[in-house]
């Protein structure tokens, strides 16, 4: 009898080690970068590598090359060089719920395709503005694992990967806006954190998402005194299953 319950014992500790997810004692950090702006590769990514991170850069394929835009040998060489994600963006930064069905599936699906031909492999989709119709999901989801919106997610395993948060950095933010975010996040026992930048050091841009270079260091020394794992954004996911 004793050794019949040591057997059921044992199969019901193996269940709970075997089909259980594992959930990190600290979250993860992804930052992402929005839009491909040319100070992510001259300054983001040597702020990034000076602690051997990495990160993710969603980008509209069609405006690479475009003045203070990133060129394509440049997102290949963060691909390539220094192993960043890029990920889907639309071609042109296209606002899907202004387009009817077979514009929004032009925008999204030459938009992927030129990723794939250049080498990128893109897994991660952002919305652009954060919005997409229901009918426009499926056409996103043939193509793409893991789609981030625009609206900052508390996230714990499991994680839903077609409603990935993300809280975007806006112009004149302190890192403390940051770093408390992410204080949060540790008190709470979130799993991932994602933390979105458009421009890095543009401080003349009309748009109202600079991050000056010295913020930016600021926040990445925070999360190396916490410790925490930073990847880019596929990675941490899959890793997070």
């Amino acid at each position: 009898m004793k050794f019949w319950l040591w057997i059921i014992l044992a199969l019901s500790l193996g269940s709970c080690t075997f089909f259980s997810q594992t959930k990190p004692d600290r979250p993860i950090i992804c930052f992402t970068f929005d839009d491909q702006h040319h100070n992510v590769y001259h300054l983001a990514r040597q702020a990034l590598s000076d602690y051997g991170w990495r990160a993710t850069c969603f980008v509209n394929s069609g405006a690479i090359g475009a003045s203070g835009l990133l060129s394509l040998q440049q997102l290949q060489e963060l691909h390539q060089d220094w192993n960043w994600e890029i990920g889907g963006h639309t071609l042109n930064h296209e606002d899907l719920a202004e387009l009817d069905y077979s514009e929004a599936a032009y925008a999204i699906e030459q938009d992927y395709q030129n990723l794939v031909n250049w080498g990128f492999n893109p897994r991660s989709f952002a919305l652009p503005k954060g919005v997409c119709p229901a009918a426009y999901f499926p056409l996103i989801k043939s193509h793409y694992d893991y789609l981030r919106g625009s609206t900052d997610l508390a996230m714990h395993v499991p994680l839903d990967p077609d409603v990935l948060g993300y809280l975007p950095f806006q112009s004149g933010w302190t890192a403390q806006i940051i770093t408390d975010r992410i204080k949060r996040g540790i008190i709470n026992g979130e799993s991932l954190i994602i933390i979105g930048f458009h421009r890095i050091e543009d401080p003349n841009s009309i748009y109202n998402a600079n991050c000056p270079i010295d913020v930016f260091r600021e926040i990445l020394s925070f999360v190396k005194q916490q410790n925490l794992e930073v990847l880019p954004l596929a990675e941490a996911v899959q890793k997070l299953k």
